[in-house]
């Protein structure tokens, strides 16, 4: 059954390669400088490269889609964003897969009654409207720049398609790369913890279930890539905005690096350490960048009228349309899966307010005098536990919401061996041995195992700065869902 469930997150790997493949060569092939089986090509190939070689750090989209603690549900919010996508698709529309899946995950948490994390949320929407922003300056100062330098310098003209043609295709299998690395979570996130695959042994190689997970995953973007793709390759490269080669490498370079900024936790470093602004890292929509630099090329050369506005309107109302559709959608879907196919599509999460939590609860400065009230009482869901907090009528929306993370019932169960499902990269090799001593232990509360780790002076003295601290945050979110108990 799980093999069949499996397939929802290869139709929405299908439509994701079917889709967003433009946003690596769309600009190439609309520029004549790369063929279009040349782009799909080179970008199948590297995708699969891209996951199956850098795809396994996915802390990011664990954190947003392991909420979704059933089969059934990962199966119907994939299906359901999959099928969204394929319609805008084949509609000729450019949308994010990104901004689907957050629809359907809404959509599973309207129906499952549970909460959804309006921080998170905020930042992923502000990201959405800020990298566009930030892609429409860049593009437009690297174009003004570059074609002044093109004027300048007197190159055969053989000589400069050449060099062209080859730095499209350079940088388009490092943009498919990185892509196939950073959207695969997206793929196969939801399913990490209920991988129907078993680790193979081939002599003394091990290839791990993950592994098998990521390599089947990309292979359903690398057929979306070679079989469905076309059409919006051309929206991209052909009816927004005619792209010369040069605004067409400026297009590629300008998506390279706006990504980054949203992606790389090293470059966000280096920009702290000089002192300059930076972006949170949060998935951002590749389509809006690609929509922000055209529009930026096209105010550069001057030839804003030659933008088709039209297009760039239907664009802007699918951006709209795509998240609100997934969620409908998955709503309606959610209901069929659970009521007539009989499939668990959500366990219940259940809250507790014994004293340890209470005592926790107070170190945060909050009052917890009418909490003691409900103390020794067990809520068998997030709305109950919710609705009561409510009705005490003292505490805001984010206490309730710090109120409830620390109510949950977590069931921490510390399986090292575990461990080699992950990137261990994450970790010093101090940090491991620290994490081996908790091994077979069990914690009620997520809070607790975070303060176990806590009394470790490894882990104690990396939280003494703040870098230290986002570094520490981020490894317990990977430990505490890789050692958490299935919900049943």
């Amino acid at each position: 059954m799980n093999f069949i469930l499996l397939t929802g997150g290869l139709i929405l790997g299908w439509s994701l390669g079917a889709n967003n493949t433009a946003d690596i060569f769309g600009s190439a092939v609309g520029s004549k400088m790369v063929k279009l089986k040349t782009a799909l090509t080179i970008a199948a190939i590297f995708v699969i490269l891209g996951a199956v070689l850098q795809g396994s750090n996915t802390t990011k989209s664990i954190g947003e889609l392991g909420k979704i603690n059933a089969i059934g549900g990962a199966f119907t919010v994939c299906l359901a964003t999959g099928l969204t996508v394929i319609w805008m698709t084949r509609a000729g529309f450019l949308v994010s897969i990104t901004q689907a899946l957050v629809g359907g995950i809404v959509g599973w948490s309207l129906f499952a009654g549970e909460i959804v994390n309006v921080g998170s949320l905020t930042q992923i929407i502000k990201a959405w409207i800020i990298a566009p922003l930030i892609a429409f300056l860049l593009a437009f100062l690297l174009y003004k720049y570059l074609h002044k330098l093109q004027s300048k310098v007197k190159i055969n003209l053989f000589t400069i398609d050449y060099l062209f043609r080859l730095a499209f295709m350079i940088l388009g299998a490092f943009g498919a790369f990185s892509f196939g690395a950073n959207n695969i979570a997206n793929i196969v996130g939801v399913y990490i913890f209920s991988n129907p695959f078993k680790n193979i042994y081939i002599g003394n190689l091990e290839i791990t279930a993950f592994q098998i997970l990521l390599f089947v995953g990309a292979m359903s973007i690398a057929l979306g890539i070679l079989t469905g793709s076309e059409r919006v390759m051309k929206t991209v490269g052909e009816k927004i905005l005619k792209l010369s080669p040069l605004a067409g490498l400026v297009v590629v370079f300008t998506q390279a690096i706006v990504l980054l900024l949203f992606s790389s936790d090293v470059l966000r470093k280096i920009l702290m350490l000089l002192h300059l602004p930076t972006l949170p890292l949060v998935p951002v929509s590749s389509s809006q960048v690609v929509i922000g630099a055209m529009i930026g090329i096209g105010l550069a050369r001057g030839a804003g009228r030659l933008i088709n506005f039209k297009v760039l309107k239907d664009i802007a109302l699918a951006w709209v349309i795509t998240p609100i559709s997934a969620g409908i959608l998955s709503f309606v879907m959610l209901f069929f899966t659970q009521n007539v196919f009989q499939l668990t599509v959500r366990h219940p999460i259940r809250y507790t307010l014994n004293k340890e939590v209470i005592q926790e609860i107070e170190k945060l400065g909050i009052d917890t005098s009418q909490l003691k009230t409900l103390q020794g009482k067990i809520f068998e869901n997030t709305a109950n536990a919710r609705n009561t907090l409510l009705s005490l009528g003292k505490y805001d929306k984010k206490q309730i919401y710090t109120i409830l993370e620390y109510m949950r019932i977590d069931s921490i169960v510390v399986d090292t061996s575990k461990l080699r499902e992950i990137n261990l990269k994450w970790f010093t090799p101090e940090e491991i041995n620290e994490i081996k001593k908790l091994h077979r232990k069990v914690y009620i509360h997520s809070w607790e195992f975070k303060n176990e780790l806590l009394k470790s002076p490894v882990f104690t003295q990396k939280i003494t700065n703040l870098e230290g601290k986002k570094d520490f945050e981020k490894q317990f979110e990977l430990l505490e869902f890789l050692f958490r108990k299935p919900y049943k």
